[in-house]
């Protein structure tokens, strides 16, 4: 399982996304339209893993603190 700190835990929360339990380094997700799923490879960096109808996907990579002054800029709005 991948363990996340709890300022990148509670900015998750804060912007709707769904804390998962995943052992694959799936951290949260968000389902709609669209599914966007925070995930953590063994070795590699966060990445935001948009999955589109179609099974189509984009990925990008995040950094933490992204997330969280996200979270901390919405919140002060």
């Amino acid at each position: 399982m991948t363990h996340i700190d709890q300022d990148l835990s509670a900015a998750l929360y804060m912007l709707g996304f769904s804390l998962l339990r995943g052992d694959l380094g799936e951290i949260a997700e968000i389902k709609g339209d669209m599914t966007i799923k925070l995930v953590h490879p063994s070795g590699e960096e966060l990445k935001f893993v948009v999955e589109l109808p179609g099974e189509k996907q984009m990925i990008f990579s995040v950094d933490r603190h992204q997330i969280v002054n996200l979270a901390e800029h919405l919140t002060r709005n």
